[in-house]
C-alpha cells in the first residue's frame, strides 16, 4: 500500500486536519498523484467535520473559483464559520472585511459591505498618451499591512522573461516577490482584485497572478517595459495563448522609504505613491502594439524599504 493511501486512512478515520492536508497535496499532485476532485471532496469532508482550516480552504476556493463557480457569499460563510471554530487568521480576516474589530464572528459576517470593498476611488489620468493615471487612496493602510503580512513569508528572488517564454533572474532586477497562490491567497485579495477590475475597465479574468513586491536600500527593477516583445517563437505562443501584456495595475503598500520612485524617463514622470496609493498605466497604444514610450524602471530605495502590490493586466482572459 502507497503512503498515500494510508495517508487516506488515517484521516477518514478522524484525523481531519491531516484530511486537510491531504487534501491540499492531492488538489496540486505534491508528492502524490494529482486529483483536484477528489482533494476538494477531502477538505469540503474535513470543513464539515468542524476543521477549522478546511473552512478558510473553501473560503478561498469560492472566492476564486476553484474548480466552482466564484461566489463571494459562500466565501464570507466559510470565512465565518473558520471563525467560529477558532481559526485566529479566518477572525482576523473577518474583522478586516468588516472593518470592526469585535468578536461576535456572525454579526461581523453580517456587516461585511462587498461593494465597498470593490469600488474604486476616482482614476485621476496624469499622461494622456500613453494613458497613465493614479489613483489616490486606493487602499486603506489596513489593507496594504494585510498584503504585506500575507506575502512576506513567501518572497524570493523575482525573475524576468529572457528571449524565452521562461522567466530568470537576471541582474536588472534584484528586488524580491511574491507569487499570491490558492494557499497565501484569500477573500480580502479576491475582492480587491474586483477593486482593481472596476478601476481599470477590465474583467479580473484577464489578470495574471497578483504578486507582492519587496525592494531593499539599492534593490532595483531597471528599465523595462512590461508588455511582452514578440521576438522568440515561445513568446508569440504566449501572446496568442494568453494576450499581451497590456496594463499595469501598482498598489504602493508603506511610506518612510527615500528613492524608490516609479521612473518613466521618455514620459519625464515619476510617481511614488503614498500608503494605498496607486498607478495605472498602459503598455501598449491604440492599435494594441507595444508602446516603447511606457518603458519604466522601479528606483531603488536609499533608505528604508519599498513594498508594493503588481499586477500584469492581459488583453484576454488567463485560463493558466
Amino acid at each position: 500500500m502507497a503512503d498515500h493511501d494510508l495517508d487516506r486512512l488515517r484521516a477518514r478515520a478522524g484525523d481531519l486536519a491531516g484530511l486537510t492536508a491531504l487534501g491540499k497535496k492531492l488538489l496540486v499532485g505534491d508528492c502524490v498523484p494529482q486529483n483536484a476532485e477528489e482533494g476538494i471532496a477531502l477538505i469540503r469532508d474535513a470543513a464539515s467535520r468542524g476543521e477549522p482550516q478546511a473552512n478558510v480552504l473553501l473560503s478561498v476556493f469560492a472566492a476564486w473559483g476553484v474548480l466552482q463557480p466564484r461566489d463571494i457569499d459562500a466565501a464570507l460563510d466559510h470565512l465565518a464559520r473558520a471563525a467560529q471554530l477558532g481559526s485566529t487568521p479566518a477572525q482576523r480576516e473577518l474583522q478586516l472585511l468588516a472593518r470592526d474589530a469585535g468578536s461576535d464572528w456572525p454579526d461581523l459576517r453580517r456587516k461585511i459591505d462587498v461593494a465597498s470593498w470593490t469600488k474604486s476611488p476616482a482614476v485621476r489620468v496624469v499622461v494622456e498618451r500613453p494613458r497613465v493615471a493614479v489613483i489616490e487612496h486606493f487602499a486603506s493602510a489596513d489593507e496594504c499591512a494585510w498584503l504585506i503580512e500575507r506575502g512576506r513569508p513567501h518572497l524570493k528572488r523575482a525573475k524576468v522573461y529572457h528571449g524565452s517564454a521562461n522567466l530568470e533572474t537576471d541582474d536588472v532586477r534584484t528586488n524580491r516577490e511574491a507569487d499570491f497562490t490558492v494557499f497565501n491567497a484569500d477573500v480580502v485579495l479576491s475582492l480587491m482584485r474586483d477593486r482593481i477590475s472596476a478601476a481599470a475597465g477590465v474583467p479580473a479574468t484577464h489578470f495574471e497572478i497578483t504578486k507582492l513586491l519587496h525592494y531593499l536600500p539599492g534593490e532595483q527593477f531597471g528599465l523595462h517595459a512590461d508588455f511582452l516583445e514578440l521576438n522568440t517563437p515561445e513568446l508569440v505562443r504566449e501572446v496568442q495563448a494568453r494576450g499581451q501584456r497590456a496594463g499595469t495595475f501598482l498598489v504602493y503598500l508603506n511610506e518612510g522609504y527615500a528613492g524608490g520612485e516609479t521612473n518613466f524617463p521618455r514620459l519625464g514622470f515619476r510617481y511614488k505613491g503614498g500608503t494605498g496609493g496607486a498607478l495605472l498605466f498602459s503598455n501598449v497604444d491604440a492599435s494594441g502594439a507595444p508602446d516603447y514610450a511606457t518603458l519604466h524602471a522601479g528606483l531603488p530605495p536609499t533608505k528604508g524599504e519599498k513594498w508594493l502590490l503588481s499586477q500584469w493586466i492581459r488583453t484576454r482572459p488567463v485560463t493558466g
